[in-house]
């Protein structure tokens, strides 16, 4: 079969109506900022981790994690085989404090710490990376669109982008998470599917696919060189792969929002769970399938397209049969809807809640503010849509997300770690902390021959550094700063939300010990994941 057929569009445009209905449903239901930012705070924590998948799993995964798999087989697994230790660290340090302070915006815990200029600082510098990532996020799926209708790139950025726009501003977070929950299953399927076309194409099946994998080194996972300038050596992923992960799912309020939208710490935490234990399967997934393709090409003798993006839709629409392309393609398409609605629900938050509410039109009511936050998502779908313009000179789509981010992300985690765990921090320290540790990852990363992978681990060893020496230089903050905020003072609130809750101090016990139970586990499947890599490596080089 060769190009997109009549029966492929027929089931993309069914399932873009699908979801743009199920999103318009949950509008009606939102009557104040906390309705369309949180949900009225009562979404269950297995819908959010499936959300928060979803996403992980968006379109940059789709097409970019093949183009990494066809280059470079399983070598990039390594910045992710530390997710599950990252989520350890969210579970049992930023979340309870997060939820805990019944916030919006992340970002009003800087404030009540370090004062508003922290706070305004910090928002605007993630408005910044991340309107700049959604503008990659858009390319990626009006790339596909390009590829299998043959439109112009520019025309189907600003097809998606009209589609994106006015589905977040019709459903907000619930319509976010609960068709992400869709999403998740529909990217998954077509994921599957692929492998399962591509291995059954092949004389030998899987046999093939091995074969080639272990004589090519497309198994080579792990590489235990200490030079720095080594991208993806085990060491990167471990050290700056850890602070990449905790820094993104910690203090990007794309991803926390959702986690703020549960019921209780309980719940949010039950959402990470998820991430913790799918996140590496789902790469290695996409990445098989690059490896799988990289075996295709070689056995027909063909040659790729310039652009590693669309090595994974150009074959779905020339290989696959009528309707299976169509519901691949919609697999992308979920994957980009995913995360074009999470970032620009988020996007409209902090623009509303840290700026707008605070120095623009204050003490409005709550339609004002709700009426505000869509015109906010409408502003955020444009400004991604104008970078978008520009995302196909950025390389490899996934790479160029992560680098936007590691650029700002490490350094606004120390300002963090600062807030949660250092008495004697103040304003002046942290402020300091943030800007000379941005500018030393921009130093670093344009002056060393060193892997990206550490900018963030640079971001915050510096804020932290930086930010604890200038606070000597001025006065300790006074306890009631300090009181909502520190980690040390969690304890005690959680405790009494927790006996009140089940009215019975039992449940007390019961609940540190799940969460000691799961934050086990978590380690022990980091150490299976490191495992089964090293023996999968040892088996191709043996």
């Amino acid at each position: 079969m060769e190009g997109f057929t009549l029966f492929d569009t027929l089931v993309l445009i069914t399932y873009i109506s699908l979801i743009a209905w199920i999103g318009s449903r949950f509008g009606k239901d939102q009557h104040n900022p906390e309705d369309y930012f949180l949900g009225g705070r009562k979404i269950p924590g297995w819908a959010i981790g499936l959300s928060v998948m979803a996403t992980q799993a968006s379109a940059i995964t789709f097409i970019g994690a093949p183009g990494w798999g066809f280059e470079g087989g399983l070598e990039r697994l390594v910045t992710f085989i530390n997710v599950p230790l990252a989520m350890i660290v969210l579970i049992l340090v930023l979340v309870p404090i997060f939820h805990r302070a019944g916030i919006y915006s992340i970002y009003e815990l800087l404030e009540r710490r370090f004062g508003p200029a922290t706070r305004t600082l910090s928002a605007l510098l993630f408005l910044i990376a991340r309107g700049l990532a959604t503008g990659v996020v858009l390319y990626a799926p009006a790339l596909v669109l390009a590829v299998v209708t043959g439109w112009s790139v520019n025309l189907t950025i600003i097809i998606m982008a009209v589609l994106a726009i006015s589905y977040t501003v019709m459903g907000g977070i619930s319509a976010v998470i609960w068709t992400d929950v869709i999403q998740m299953f529909v990217l998954w399927l077509g994921a599957l599917l692929s492998i399962f076309l591509l291995v059954t194409s092949l004389p030998g099946g899987w046999g093939d696919v091995m074969a080639f994998g272990a004589g090519s080194g497309m198994f080579n996972a792990i590489d235990l060189s200490f030079d720095p300038s080594v991208t993806y050596s085990l060491w990167a992923g471990l050290l700056g792969g850890f602070f990449l992960h905790v820094a993104y799912f910690g203090t990007d309020q794309s991803q926390i929002q959702r986690v703020l939208s549960s019921p209780s710490v309980v719940d949010a935490q039950r959402s990470l769970l998820i991430g913790g234990y799918l996140l590496i399967p789902q790469m290695l997934l996409f990445l098989f399938i690059g490896i799988i393709l990289a075996t295709y090409y070689q056995q027909h003798g063909l040659t790729p397209p310039d652009d590693l993006n669309e090595l994974l839709p150009r074959y779905v629409v020339s290989a696959f049969p009528s309707g299976m392309a169509g519901l691949v393609i919609a697999g992308v398409f979920a994957a980009a809807m995913s995360s074009l609605d999470s970032a620009l629900n988020s996007l409209s938050a902090v623009t509303v809640r840290d700026f707008y509410s605070r120095y623009i039109k204050p003490n409005a009511s709550d339609a004002h503010y709700l009426k505000a936050s869509r015109l906010a998502t409408v502003f955020w779908g444009l400004y991604a849509t104008l970078f978008a313009f520009f995302a196909g000179n950025l390389g490899p789509v996934i790479e160029a997300v992560n680098q936007i981010g590691s650029w700002f992300y490490g350094a606004l985690l120390g300002t963090f770690l600062l807030a949660i765990f250092s008495h004697r921090s103040n304003a002046r320290g942290a402020i300091a902390g943030l800007v000379v540790g941005m500018l030393s990852v921009w130093t670093v990363s344009s002056q060393l021959d060193i892997s990206w992978l550490y900018n963030n681990t640079v971001g915050v060893t510096v804020s932290v550094t930086v930010g604890y020496f200038v606070s000597l230089t001025a006065p300790a903050p006074s306890r009631d700063q300090l009181s909502d905020v520190m980690m040390e003072e969690a304890a005690p609130d959680m405790q009494a939300v927790l006996a009140a809750r089940a009215d019975n101090a039992q449940v007390i016990g019961k609940e540190a010990r799940v969460t000691r139970r799961r934050c086990i586990g978590l380690f022990a499947w980091f150490c299976i994941m490191l495992g089964m890599l090293a023996l999968l490596q040892g088996w191709a080089n043996g």
